[in-house]
């Protein structure tokens, strides 16, 4: 039987957090983000309060707007001046997403969404602004295991915000990369092969262990709340004693996560200084 580690990324976004600060310094003025969201709804509104809380602690300006009520005042606020600009799920449904990202513009994107950046990523282009989310997965595997050459990775979950930038991360660092999705024949007999299985579809419990093979790495990305609390993707009593490393659900990726977008706000302000 393997002894399963659970894994926090405190200590690794502590670190991020500490370099931030040594930018911010160097960069000798205040970053500032403007970060848009529908206060209404209870876990976008949750989240907005410890993101500016952590932007705050490391001295970025984190200014939450409450979404505009019609398609012409939204394109305004979204073009108001600052550094960096995010936007929170749910969005208004008379506005579209892309149109969103073009409004935002590259330079004060920091979701990784816009086009120039995603485009770059794609191409192998040096400069792009990362997917915060997938750029924390490529940080704590490394953490975890070093060099991700070679290794063996199966990402369940291919959304532009996650799973498609994720795999072409992976491929910058020579890892051999599959893509599974909700349309994937046979799930299992494409993650047992895995050295490490990143899940991030929200689906709770969807990989147990006759998912992994003995010794593998499981980054959990999913979050879904339950009864219980919050779970993630990976049924963690099942792989319990099966896997080698299991990310915590919040506290695996999600701290690193966060530290990445004040990267991303830190270099859109230096990016315009």
């Amino acid at each position: 039987m393997t002894e399963t580690t659970i894994f926090t990324g405190f200590d690794l976004a502590e670190r991020l957090k500490q370099n931030i600060k040594m930018r911010i310094d160097a960069l000798g003025r205040q970053p500032r983000c403007n970060l848009f969201l529908d206060s209404r709804n209870a876990g976008a509104s949750a989240y907005a309060q410890r993101l500016a809380g952590s932007a705050a602690s490391v001295g970025i300006d984190m200014v939450m707007r409450e979404y505009a009520g019609s398609a012409g005042e939204l394109r305004r606020q979204l073009q108001e001046e600052a550094d960096a600009v995010m936007t929170l799920f749910p969005m208004p449904d008379f506005i579209d997403r892309n149109e969103v990202a073009a409004l935002i513009g590259a330079e004060r994107d920091v979701d990784g969404q816009h086009p120039l950046n995603a485009g770059k990523l794609a191409l192998g282009i040096v400069g792009y602004r990362a997917a915060a989310t997938a750029r924390a997965c490529v940080l704590v595997m490394s953490e975890i295991m070093g060099s991700l050459k070679g290794l063996r990775v199966v990402v369940v979950g291919a959304s532009p915000v996650v799973g498609r930038p994720l795999a072409l991360m992976l491929l910058e660092k020579e890892a051999t990369v599959t893509v599974c999705h909700v349309a994937t024949v046979d799930l299992a007999s494409h993650t047992r092969e895995a050295d490490v299985i990143i899940s991030a579809t929200g689906v709770a419990g969807l990989i147990r262990a006759d998912h992994i093979r003995e010794g593998a790495v499981l980054l959990d990305v999913g979050i879904v709340r339950t009864e219980k609390g919050l779970v993630g993707d990976i049924d963690l009593d099942s792989v319990q004693g099966k896997a080698a490393v299991v990310t915590h659900v919040p506290d695996g990726v999600g701290p690193v996560t966060t530290a990445c977008l004040l990267e991303n706000i830190v270099a859109a302000a230096e990016a315009r200084s």
